[in-house]
Order: structure tokens, then C-alpha cells, then sequence
């Protein structure tokens, strides 16, 4: 393990880095070496440090039941009319071609696609874009890493988000996971739809995470 602030080489037990002092985090890979700076003459307690160095860096926790059970609402939902109208569009062609099928067998089968299908995409998906995602705070920006296929690099600048709020699910609580949402001016993306901000979401220790978070951006 090293500090992610000076490079030092850190022992596994190591509670701070003897080098520059950084408190380290164990919670795994989700946020490492957590800088504590000092307030400086009425200064922003980070406008000391280097910009070309993160003061804090964190990864998303793949956690599967988390991930599959956050979609139970919509997987219900698409199951339903699923079968419903996929179902019905195959009772016509079996009906059609003539197949001797049991009655029914069409909606079951279009329902457990749906069923069944939609925490597999899921599980699929999330796990390999969390593989891919990473966020780093540096003293005035925020840039991350997301992606499916492939990752994409995009920077916010702290004095662009005007608003920051943190949510814990039922699901997140039990794993003591949240998401922290950073909102920002809208922006035109496509036919006339919009975004604002980003959610960095499943965080381990969400309140702890989230205080540093608003530290940094100052809101």
C-alpha cells in the first residue's frame, strides 16, 4: 500500500503516512489515503496542497444484491408487460404457423425472459462499469473516470456545482453504502433533453465521505 498523496511505501497496519502525515483509510480500495489538512490563515483548508496530486480518491463498491434489488420495482414492472405483449405478438405466430404449444406457454415464457433477464443485464453492467469508474478530488476539480465499454475522462470544476445532497437507500444502509450527487447548471444533450450533475454512487461510509465532499466544493 502507498500514500496517495507523497508515494510513501505504508505498512498494512499504518493509521497515517510517516512521510506527510495523510490519514489512510482500510476500506479497501473505496477511498485511500484521505488528506487532513490544517486551516491556513482563514484560507480554504486544501489551498495548500498540490492540484496536481487528488487529496481524495474513491471507487464505487459492487455489492450484487444491492445491485439486482435496486431494479426489483422495474423488473416487476417489465416482466408484466413482457409477457403481456411480447407474449400476445407470439400467441398470434404460433397460432399462425400452426404449432401445437400449451396454452399460456407464450406469456410464461416472455415473462421469465423478462424476469430473470433483467437482474443478469444488470449484475453484468454494473459490475463492469464499477471495474471502470473513479473518482478523484483534487483542490479546485473533480474529474472521473465512468464507462462500459469503455471509460470516459470528465472534469468538474468546483465552482461549476451548486448544490450537493447525500442519499442512503434501504438496500445501501445495510451494507453501509450512499450516493453522493453533485448537482450543476443544465446542459442541452441531444433532442432537447437535459443533465445536471453526476451521482457517485454505492460510496462506503457515505456521511464521512460526503462531509470531505462539501469541504472541497464548499456547498
Amino acid at each position: 500500500m502507498y500514500c496517495t498523496q507523497c508515494g510513501n511505501k505504508l505498512s498494512s497496519a499504518a493509521r497515517f503516512c510517516s512521510s506527510c502525515g495523510t490519514s489512510v483509510s482500510h476500506a479497501g480500495d473505496t477511498v485511500s489515503a484521505v488528506a487532513e489538512p490544517t486551516q491556513t490563515n482563514g484560507r480554504s483548508k486544501y489551498d495548500t496542497w498540490d492540484n496536481s496530486k487528488p487529496v481524495m480518491t474513491i471507487r464505487p463498491v459492487f455489492i450484487p444484491s444491492v445491485a439486482v434489488l435496486s431494479v426489483l420495482p422495474l423488473q416487476i414492472f417489465f416482466t408484466i408487460w413482457g409477457a403481456g405483449f411480447f407474449g400476445g405478438f407470439s400467441l398470434f405466430a404460433v397460432e399462425w404457423l400452426g404449432l401445437n404449444l400449451p396454452e399460456g406457454s407464450t406469456f410464461i415464457f416472455w415473462g421469465l425472459a423478462f424476469f430473470f433477464g433483467i437482474p443478469f443485464l444488470v449484475y453484468f453492467g454494473q459490475k463492469r462499469t464499477y471495474e471502470k469508474t473513479v473518482y478523484k478530488f483534487y483542490r479546485d476539480k473533480l474529474v472521473y473516470m465512468e464507462g462500459f465499454l469503455a471509460s470516459e475522462e470528465k472534469t468538474i470544476k468546483y465552482d461549476k456545482i451548486t448544490e450537493s445532497s447525500l442519499r442512503e437507500g434501504i438496500f445501501q444502509k445495510k451494507y453501509n453504502l450512499g450516493t453522493v450527487r453533485l448537482a450543476t447548471p443544465a446542459t442541452s444533450v441531444g433532442s432537447g433533453r437535459s443533465s445536471s450533475g453526476i451521482r457517485i454512487q454505492d460510496i462506503e461510509h457515505p456521511e464521512k465521505v460526503y462531509k470531505k465532499v462539501k469541504e472541497l466544493i464548499g456547498c
